[in-house]
């Protein structure tokens, strides 16, 4: 058996719970970035966690995150002849061959809609009969899929019919921003029938926080070139994601402000040629050429943002939207899509009072329609440029704003309702609280 750990947490109390995911760093960010969150909340409340990861040799990035955590983690069992990677089939079908190391109690199991809510039943069914299973759901087919193509578009409705099937009577299901909450609030109806509801027990929305990489993340304006940043994969999903939008925007924006970059980080190697060309395309400029980066680490993403001005989140449908977030958090200034989660969130706070009000120009109204991509890429502009010639200031504001944010705690309730469907009942100490 390999794992990050030479030894099992003895002598604790506490459920014992498994993750099941592909991997327990951050590297592919989204949900591996909230299955990281939920391990480590959970850790800190005396729980035993292990988490499923999809590779044979623990990378350096999963291997410190596990130990910092204190997760234990389960790589998978490959027989001597068989040439095959590891793949989803191993956990979903395979997962006595393949993981036999998986430990002999567990009493909840945490999955990830759409990924590995299948599985979690499946392992639930035929390993733990007497565990309770726990989905995540981060994602809106119906919403999002529009824009990835006629096929991915049609198959929508079955995809969230197969999720809202995945979820009947599991124990809870949490859903990451009121969106995605309020969307599956409505499916799950589906599941009531006439003699039992078969709903999932518990509903609740999840509402994550930042990254301690970028919580901890030190800005500081200087002048010279101006950086704007987007981050994300543009290939199959530039509409979705509205790098499109950005492109276009920031070729118009050079035509005003000569000394701008626009760097995008995410892109995969095998996806940069196709990925230059959907942003030049829509750059339609020459005076500006975009600096594409691949995917990154937390940290290099917190360092793109220590060297940019501006961090642009344009999509035009995005459930939740946890790089703004985070980019929020890192202090930096920010422009969001009023079509996002991640949007509803700060409205939400900002009528609690809990965010300075001047945030509503921080979110720019864009339409959901591809027609009016000139339309949504002038008002973009207008914005961008408006944030670069008062820089300076926009950083102060960006300041306060990231004060704000995490003075309100906004993800403690969704913290104890993770925790009170666990079973656990007292909040662990706040990581900020232990560094006083």
């Amino acid at each position: 058996m390999a794992s990050s750990r030479e030894e099992p947490m003895d002598g604790l109390e506490g459920p014992t719970i498994l993750l099941l995911n592909d991997e327990y760093g951050t590297s592919k960010g989204g949900i591996s970035t909230i299955n990281q969150q939920i391990g480590r909340l959970l850790r800190k409340a005396k729980a035993i966690v292990y988490c499923t990861v999809l590779y044979e040799d623990i990378p350096d990035d999963d291997r410190e995150c596990a130990d910092e955590d204190d997760v234990l983690l389960i790589t998978p069992f490959r027989p001597e002849r068989l040439e095959r990677e590891p793949n989803w089939e191993w956990l979903e079908f395979y997962h006595t061959i393949h993981y036999p190391n998986l430990p002999e109690k567990v009493d909840f199991i945490i999955g990830h809609s759409a990924i590995t809510s299948q599985i979690a039943r499946n392992i639930q069914a035929q390993r733990y009969p007497n565990a309770k299973v726990i989905l995540f759901t981060h994602v809106m087919p119906e919403d999002t899929d529009y824009y990835k193509g006629k096929k991915r578009a049609i198959a929508a409705s079955r995809k969230t019919k197969a999720m809202v099937m995945q979820a009947e009577n599991v124990h809870a299901v949490f859903a990451v921003g009121t969106r995605i909450h309020q969307h599956f609030s409505t499916k799950y109806r589906v599941l009531i029938g006439k003699k039992k509801d078969m709903r999932p027990c518990l509903h609740y929305c999840f509402l994550p926080r930042p990254s301690q990489t970028f919580e901890r993340t030190e800005v500081s304006f200087d002048k010279g070139q101006l950086v704007v940043l987007a981050v994300g994969r543009v290939r199959g999903v530039e509409r979705l994601k509205g790098h499109d939008l950005g492109a276009r925007s920031m070729g118009m924006v050079a035509e005003v402000i000569p000394n701008v970059v626009f760097q995008v980080r995410g892109i995969d190697t095998d996806d940069y040629e196709n990925s230059k060309k959907i942003l030049e395309d829509n750059l339609a400029s020459g005076k500006l050429k975009p600096t594409l980066l691949e995917y990154g680490t937390q940290q290099e993403i917190s360092d793109d943002i220590r060297q940019a001005h501006l961090v642009l989140m344009p999509s035009r449908a995005e459930p939740f939207g946890l790089v703004g977030l985070e980019a929020i958090a890192a202090g930096i200034p920010v422009l969001i899509s009023n079509q996002s989660g991640l949007a509803d969130l700060m409205k939400d706070l900002m009528k609690q009072e809990k965010v300075s009000a001047d945030f509503r120009h921080k979110i720019v109204t864009t339409s959901v329609r591809d027609s009016d991509l000139e339309k949504n890429a002038e008002a973009w502009k207008e914005k961008i440029v408006d944030t670069l010639k008062h820089v300076e200031s926009e950083f102060k504001r960006a300041a306060e704003f990231k004060k704000q944010l995490l003075e309100s705690k906004y993800w403690e309730e969704s913290y104890q309702a993770l925790l009170g469907a666990c079973g656990i009942n007292t909040m662990p100490k706040d990581d900020s609280e232990e560094e006083m």
